[in-house]
């Protein structure tokens, strides 16, 4: 497909600068991540497609434009007083005129929110990825912005054509309560082939050596990182060596989820990372990791655990949350456990750090599902043929 894609979604330039040459990264705003739009937006830039990404950063007051031969990105500032208020209405007029500036054939956006009404408002033809499942999540976070976020996505669907979810839990969400009734598409998120290639560190440590990690973005009852730290604490009284590294926002020192576990004698053994960058998260998974707990009453479709299998890493997540058994082929490539239960999520943690064999054994089933389902290159294979229908289609 030869036609200019605009791409609409949060991102990280950063991970896309060497499709834009003579820019240097350290003069490039942070980003507000958006993992899944840099790996098949960099994907489809490898294979030729010549791509406009829109997003936007909160560490902006005005838009930064950089220009390489097939890479636009068009970077917009992202309020921080409460932009959900008004529905991300300053948000989604930048969009719209960075849209009509650049004049793409036709957009994929990203999540059913200020994204895809841009994109809708623009009248090109238009695919939306739903990467949640918004009455759910509202539902397990019922605050004003969460309701905020909840109506926006029923004025996507109102008005959506074709929606392609990231799993099928979210589209049998759509289609139940979000009044969505256009085709039922699934594409799923991916992972790079490089990532599947990388070795790990040489070496298996058990029992008091093992370490233990989890990736949640944000400290809330949803993300349930209390039941994991308590569930660690019933493991490290067995083996007092083990270690539980805690990745994403809200899980750094002095943030609340330290707090809550000093607060209650539960931060023994505990490492409070905090968000770091991709790559580095991806450096610690593969020299230090030996078992992945992801522990969220709610996922769509978790980055976190398609990472850790294409890296062989062994899964315990729950049975019961959303896209998760989806993603873990339902049990067979990941061990499912009842996550509000920190006993039962402690023996699973305690079964894998005293069985190297079944450690061995969940890494290498998870890895082979991740390689047959969630590879990047079978990824942007589905999302190319849907381009070329939206092209033929016009809509």
């Amino acid at each position: 497909m030869d036609s200019l894609l605009g791409m609409l979604g949060p991102a990280t330039p950063r991970e896309l600068v060497d499709f834009l040459p003579g820019t240097d990264p350290k003069t490039l705003p942070p980003g507000i991540g958006g993992t899944p739009v840099n790996l098949l937006t960099r994907e489809l830039l490898q294979r030729g497609q010549r791509i406009v990404l829109f997003t936007l950063d909160p560490a902006l007051q005005r838009e930064v434009i950089l220009r390489g031969p097939l890479l636009t990105v068009c970077i917009g500032p992202w309020r921080t007083n409460h932009p959900a208020r008004d529905f991300f209405a300053e948000e989604r007029r930048w969009l719209l005129d960075a849209v009509r500036r650049e004049q793409p054939a036709m957009l994929h956006a990203q999540w059913t929110y200020e994204y895809a009404l841009a994109a809708q408002a623009s009248r090109l033809p238009t695919v939306i990825t739903a990467h949640d499942a918004p009455w759910n999540v509202l539902r397990h976070n019922p605050i004003p912005y969460r309701m905020a976020r909840t109506l926006m996505a029923y004025r996507v669907m109102r008005r959506a054509p074709r929606i392609v979810a990231v799993a099928p839990y979210v589209a049998r969400h759509l289609q139940r309560y979000m009044l969505y009734r256009g085709p039922n598409l699934v594409i799923p998120n991916g992972m790079p082939r490089a990532l599947f290639e990388r070795k790990r560190a040489a070496g298996v440590r058990a029992g008091d050596g093992i370490t233990f990690a989890s990736t949640l973005v944000g400290w809330s009852g949803y993300k349930n990182g209390e039941a994991l730290i308590e569930a660690f604490a019933q493991v490290v009284q067995r083996h007092p060596a083990a270690r539980l590294l805690l990745f994403g926002a809200g899980h750094g020192v002095g943030e609340p989820g330290e707090l809550w576990a000093r607060e209650r004698g539960r931060s023994k053994g505990v490492e409070f990372v905090g968000q770091v960058g991709h790559g580095e998260l991806l450096d610690r998974l593969c020299a230090e990791v030996d078992v992945l707990v992801h522990p969220a009453l709610e996922e769509a479709q978790p980055m976190a655990l398609i990472e850790a299998m294409a890296l062989g890493i062994p899964v315990i997540a729950g049975r019961s949350s959303g896209g998760v058994p989806w993603t873990l082929h339902d049990g067979r490539a990941g061990i499912l456990v009842d996550v509000t239960n920190p006993a039962e999520i402690a023996q699973a943690m305690l079964r894998l750090a005293e069985d190297t064999r079944a450690r061995d054994d969940w890494g290498a089933k998870g890895y082979r599902f991740a390689l047959e389902r969630f590879h990047i290159a079978a990824v942007a294979d589905a999302w190319q043929a849907q381009y070329e229908e939206l092209e033929a289609n016009g809509r």
